[in-house]
């Protein structure tokens, strides 16, 4: 019997014909995955600097925070002694990732931490991050990077001007940040960061590419032997990841010869397909082949002890697949017995799940119990108007819900709108209760009660919303509130609503300085101002609301009695 192989069988009638087509389609195919393994790559890279941009982002906009918080407690900057108990809050919470924190005064003078002595001549006044503080004095802002003073290393400046109540400057808080340090932990090798004007802040490894800060935010840049990739950030920063063009072309031709001999390997089988149509000693193994097959989908049993071929290649085929279904066999026992196991730790995973649920909702529970007993003490301590936070509560409400703001948001602004007074347990009891108007100095005091309330509410990201609320409502949406002076979107919405309603309530309700309105009265002095009170105080999708529900908002106040 002459047994011949599978390619002598096929050289004379097949093989030399198509294996030219064969070879284009591979090399088409093999392009076109080269050109999706190249944006892959790019896609991956410019995630992993978009990560990096976000950590420094989230880092700067912390600072800022910070120093913005600060600001807007000026009590903090009545004496050296508190300044310098700043400077120490903010070395201290950031470590060793800031420089020194510094104060300077209008007439030059500078208080810093840990104490340290500029060189002689030093005037805070012409430094950058004092002019930029200045001329932007409602925000916390960056300076260009230098080298500082005392550590000798590259640091870029945030600073903020600070104000006292009445507006008067008292200075500027500043403090350098050390990127080195910030962003050691973040940054891999070949990356590089640099600043608007070029300058190279930090950097992990050698440069090899140079990127123009000119460039677009986001883009690739080739030079000699690398490919650099760069995204934009915050100030104009630019990060910068580099390359070698030999581990992107690596990849790339690791995967052209996988789909080279994928798309080779399906050619040939697509001529092998053919090719027993032609051969006829091929027809009849491959239908027995087929049988044993079919039975082992029915029976798991492979039986092909009564299969043979002329063909040497076919019976190799043959053992080879038997070989192969004892391993796939063996890996089906083991997929079942691993099977069960993540059954179990589905079950567990369910388990857990429901817990965290659980002590989610008890949470929930613990800060809406917090609003209810915190409401109760500003309802006895401010006794004249002890039923006005339930009225302003429902009132609230009513316009948040007429808003179509999100429905968490019009719980929060329900539970906490009480609490917009809560800074009054501060006020001492002969300014809160005094018969008749207040003196200059005793509204002074009285209007603190904003940012006392805003203090105590502080600390939680629960407690976001009732802080707001306390801090702002007394801002006016055209900027003449207390007790920054914010306008328009600056003021949180949820001090937007609280403020209307509580004005419509302290128009109806009875003071010792004023007689209760009816209604009609009140609504009218809100939409058309009467000197004290201007429409302009309010937002004006606030007042739509007002004007069109006039009806349903007096009979919620009047059911709040």
């Amino acid at each position: 019997m002459n047994v011949r192989t599978l390619q002598e069988t096929i050289k004379d009638v097949i093989y030399r014909r198509n294996l030219l087509f064969v070879l284009i389609i591979s090399i088409a195919v093999s392009i076109v995955v080269t050109l999706i393994t190249y944006h892959i790559e790019k896609r991956t890279v410019l995630e992993k600097l978009n990560f990096i941009e976000k950590e420094w982002s989230k880092t700067i906009d912390n600072y800022k925070d910070i120093l913005n918080f600060l600001a807007n407690n000026p009590s903090n900057f009545r004496n050296p002694g508190d300044i310098l108990k700043a400077l120490k809050l903010i070395r201290e919470y950031f470590s060793d990732y800031t420089a020194y924190p510094i104060f300077a005064t209008p007439d030059g003078n500078y208080y810093i931490y840990p104490s340290a002595t500029l060189p002689p001549g030093y005037d805070p006044r012409e430094r950058p991050w004092y002019k930029s503080a200045v001329e932007n004095p409602n925000v916390a802002v960056i300076s260009p990077p230098l080298v500082h003073k005392i550590l000798n290393v590259v640091t870029i400046g945030i600073s903020r001007a600070v104000f006292d109540e009445n507006g008067k400057f008292l200075g500027v808080l500043a403090v350098d940040i050390v990127p080195e340090k910030i962003m050691k932990d973040v940054l891999p090798i070949g990356v590089y960061v640099m600043n608007k004007g070029g300058k190279v802040l930090l950097q992990n490894g050698k440069i090899f590419v140079h990127v123009s800060p000119e460039n677009e935010d986001t883009g690739v840049k080739f030079q000699a032997s690398y490919i650099a990739f760069f995204k934009r950030s915050i100030d104009d920063t630019v990060f910068v990841m580099q390359l070698p063009f030999f581990k992107i072309l690596r990849n790339s031709l690791l995967h052209i010869g996988y789909i080279f001999g994928l798309s080779y390997l399906l050619g040939m089988i697509i001529l092998t397909k053919i090719k027993r149509v032609l051969i006829k000693e091929l027809n009849e193994p491959l239908k027995k082949f087929s049988r044993s097959a079919e039975e082992y989908l029915r029976s798991r049993v492979f039986d092909v002890s009564g299969i043979s071929s002329n063909i040497l290649e076919i019976n190799q085929l043959i053992d080879d697949v038997a070989d192969m279904i004892t391993i796939i066999e063996s890996q089906r026992e083991e997929l079942e017995a691993s099977y069960e196991e993540l059954e179990a730790s589905y079950s567990e995973l369910q388990k857990m799940a429901q817990e965290i649920e659980e002590k989610g909702r008890a949470l929930a529970e613990a800060y809406e119990f917090f609003a209810y007993k915190m409401a109760d003490i500003v309802e006895g301590f401010d006794e004249p108007t002890g039923a006005h936070v339930r009225r302003v509560q429902e009132l609230s409400r009513f316009f948040a819900e007429k808003l179509e703001l999100p429905e968490d948001l019009v719980r929060q602004i329900y539970l906490y709108s009480p609490l917009h007074d809560i800074g009054k347990i501060r006020v001492p009891k002969e300014i809160l209760n005094k018969k008749g108007r207040l003196t200059p100095e005793e509204w002074e005091i009285m209007k603190k009660h904003t940012v006392w309330g805003g203090e105590l509410l502080s600390g939680r990201k629960e407690l976001t919303v009732a802080k707001n609320i306390a801090l702002y409502h007394h801002e006016n949406y055209d900027g003449t509130g207390y007790p920054f002076g914010l306008k328009n979107g600056e003021i949180p919405i949820e001090a937007q609503i609280v403020k209307l309603a509580d004005v419509y309530d302290a128009l109806r309700s009875k003071r010792p300085y004023k007689p209760a309105l009816d209604h009609e009265t009140a609504v009218r002095i809100i939409l058309e101002g009467d000197g004290k009170t201007l429409p302009s105080h309010f937002n004006p999708e606030l007042l739509k609301i007002l004007k069109k529900y006039s009806e349903e908002i007096k009979k919620i106040w009047e059911s709040a009695q």
